[in-house]
């Protein structure tokens, strides 16, 4: 039912041009943007948000060294990719009362704003989990997989053969203005297929939860799995230091991973927080904060603030001085007319007052 109903919209919005695009203003000159899309990454696994395993030490150092903002309170509006990715993107969200597919999207804006567009992906290429994505990828000036493969297919591709990819859009950029979406399988299961074998970092015996040895050694992998995801989301930092870079990190959704109880996922029926609850993390390059000061105190200020993803298209073109008549300076975390009190919904439960309030007691 809901199969059909994707690859209906998927045809419909192939078929949709981006003409439909109609900017207000454009002032957008940063010369790099680059979203990095992350996978299934639960923030309360990451020692940068308080873990108790030092998996984050490359973020961590950056965060010292005052490089990195990290948004404190994010969450996402769904746990699976393809319900995340159709409003990440676009201008619809909870509130919305038209599918997501007659919305503007980030891509076609940004097209439309002068921006040469990058998709670069290790995720499958085909398959009905991708097709969101895919739509994403064929509506971008140039778009890359690391390999040509179908949802049901997981040899373990991994995230760092994204950087030839990233290293040929970065010779093949356009002078003027670049948009990269870099899209990762992150902390994606099977958790053993999406580190290397020198990430082998922590075992059953580091995990303070009260669950059984099997459980722990799955733990442990997700947390040398996000220790590797360390490496590959500073190391994409790297590639843009030199350049005028504003680059942003968002998982699509959370993931719990016997968290609470005997359950490792992600599912849409009855979520618990750890599958919704994501790290957000901005970093600016010195050529970014030193022509837009502005932009980064407010990035800085608002690490706070109480946000859900389902809104970052607002923020994405808040920050490049883009607007469309959709564009909304409220649903904008970095903006000073943002609306903290915009309750948060994942699938029609109220995550501050229903989803939060279930915390169980977790080990120290």
């Amino acid at each position: 039912e809901v199969a059909v109903e994707n690859m209906q919209a998927y045809r419909k919005l192939s078929s949709q041009l981006s003409t439909d695009v109609h900017l207000t203003e454009n002032k957008s000159t940063i010369k790099n943007i680059v979203f990095i899309l992350g996978e299934s990454t639960n923030r309360n696994h990451m020692h940068l948000y308080g873990y108790y395993l030092p998996n984050t030490p490359h973020l961590d150092a950056l965060n010292d060294k005052g490089e990195i903002s990290v948004f404190r309170d994010v969450v996402s509006p769904h746990s699976t990719t393809i319900a995340v990715l159709s409003e990440l993107f676009t201008f619809c969200d909870h509130e919305s009362d038209k599918p997501w597919y007659e919305y503007t999207n980030l891509i076609d804006v940004m097209n439309a704003a002068g921006y040469k567009t990058h998709w670069l992906s290790n995720q499958e290429s085909s398959g009905i989990w991708g097709n969101v994505a895919q739509i994403y990828a064929d509506h971008s000036t140039m778009h890359k997989f690391t390999r040509i493969r179908d949802s049901k297919e997981d040899t373990g591709i991994l995230d760092e053969e994204l950087f030839p990819l990233i290293d040929n859009a970065l010779a093949d950029r356009s002078p003027e203005k670049n948009f990269y979406v870099v899209h990762l399988m992150g902390g994606h299961g099977l958790y053993y297929n999406r580190y290397p074998y020198e990430f082998n970092k922590f075992t059953a015996e580091d995990i303070r939860l009260n669950v059984s040895p099997r459980y722990k050694e799955v733990i442990s992998q997700y947390d040398d799995a996000l220790y590797y995801n360390d490496y590959i989301v500073s190391t994409i930092i790297d590639k843009f230091r030199d350049e005028e870079t504003l680059l942003i990190y968002v998982p699509d959704h959370g993931e719990a991973v016997y968290d609470e109880g005997g359950f490792a996922g992600h599912i849409e029926e009855n979520p618990s927080r750890h599958m919704i609850e994501i790290p957000v993390i901005m970093w600016a390059s010195d050529k970014f904060k030193a022509r837009y000061p502005g932009k980064w105190e407010e990035i800085q200020a608002a690490v706070d603030r109480p946000y859900i993803s389902d809104d970052m298209i607002h923020t994405v073109l808040d920050l490049a001085d883009i607007k469309t008549a959709e564009y909304n300076p409220a649903k904008s975390i970095v903006n000073s007319a943002f609306d903290a009190s915009r309750p948060r919904i994942f699938n029609d439960l109220n995550y501050d007052t229903q989803i939060l309030p279930g915390r169980v007691s977790e080990a120290k």
